[in-house]
């Protein structure tokens, strides 16, 4: 068997390992939030802590969710090769799950895993196909000031490594500090800033913008960087247009096999989801992935440059979404 077998079919191994363990964790979450920890989930939706007031049917965010995604040609860059970029196929799988906890009325906290893997297959013969596994640790604080005032904090430590020879484990940062603010029971703002501190580069995001449930169906969410249409014509559909950062860019020293992620990469995608059990939604995705956006890089703003090379991606995946937090 060809090296390159052993490295496919270690993938191939890699990745049910991943679906199983991500089954697990997200039933496991599902069976806790309906089990021992309902009295918890209770007992936030009774607290003082406003998480929705309108009476749209946009479901609450995802606390869980197993995800599997295939993108084509996705652009890989080689610093040490004067920064030439290369083409790859990409597949991923990742999964996450967070448990939330009330330490006062008005405090919440939230503590969460990440797992991620991802096989890049070389388009070209002089390139090398290699695998990333990626994992994080999210830990989460909210407080309710008063009933129009939220404040919130998060950070999230990651490591990545690749299959690559002499490759190391590379450690990134992620935290970001937000205010929102309840206009009325359809609007409301959000402030704030996001940091991505790597080994690479830096990153700096301001975090500023609004959510509006124009009608029980219809929601557009207008927050940098993750803007949203949403369409729900029912409690168990849901329909979302919108953009996202994306794991499709990367930075890849050959040479030592040394990895860095570039949260520069943005998907734009239309996705639909369906209740099919209690909690639990079914939901696919497609688009087209690889738009460069606005960002800070090394202390500097860098203007937006969208690359005429992006390319198409597919998702599916399954999503814990807690009604009762609604």
């Amino acid at each position: 068997m060809s090296t390159t077998d052993q490295s496919i079919g270690a993938g191939l191994r890699l990745t049910a390992t991943l679906l199983i363990w991500g089954v697990m964790v997200t039933a496991w979450t599902t069976s806790v939030a309906a089990g021992g920890v309902r009295g918890v989930i209770d007992s936030i939706a009774d607290s003082e802590l406003v998480f929705k007031r309108s009476t749209s049917n946009v479901p609450f965010l995802p606390v869980a969710f197993l995800n599997t995604s295939y993108y084509g040609d996705t652009e890989v860059r080689d610093p040490i090769a004067g920064g030439r970029t290369f083409s790859y196929n990409q597949t991923a799988v990742s999964q996450a799950a967070a448990l939330p906890f009330l330490t006062s009325p008005r405090d919440l906290v939230a503590v969460g895993e990440w797992i991620s893997w991802s096989r890049f297959d070389a388009n070209a013969s002089q390139r090398e196909s290699f695998d990333v596994v990626s994992t994080g640790i999210p830990v989460g604080w909210m407080r309710q000031i008063n009933d129009a005032w939220q404040t919130a904090a998060f950070a999230m430590p990651l490591a990545h490594k690749s299959s690559l020879s002499n490759s190391s484990w590379r450690w990134e940062y992620m935290a970001g500090a937000f205010a929102r603010y309840v206009h009325d029971d359809e609007l409301w703002w959000v402030f704030g800033a996001f940091a991505d501190i790597g080994p690479d580069e830096d990153v700096y995001l301001p975090y500023i913008g609004a959510a509006w449930a124009i009608t029980d169906q219809w929601e557009i969410s207008a927050i940098m960087p993750w803007p949203t249409v949403s369409y729900a014509p029912s409690k168990d559909s849901l329909f979302q247009l919108g953009a996202s950062p994306s794991g499709s860019s990367w930075s890849v020293r050959q040479a030592t096999g040394d990895l860095y992620f570039d949260l520069d990469a943005w998907d734009l995608g239309l996705s639909a989801e369906r209740r099919v059990s209690g909690n639990l939604w079914a939901r696919m995705q497609v688009g087209i992935g690889g738009l460069r956006g606005l960002r800070i890089a090394g202390g500097a703003w860098e203007s937006p440059d969208f690359d005429i090379g992006t390319a198409p991606f597919i998702s599916v995946g399954i999503n814990y979404r807690p009604s009762l937090l609604q």
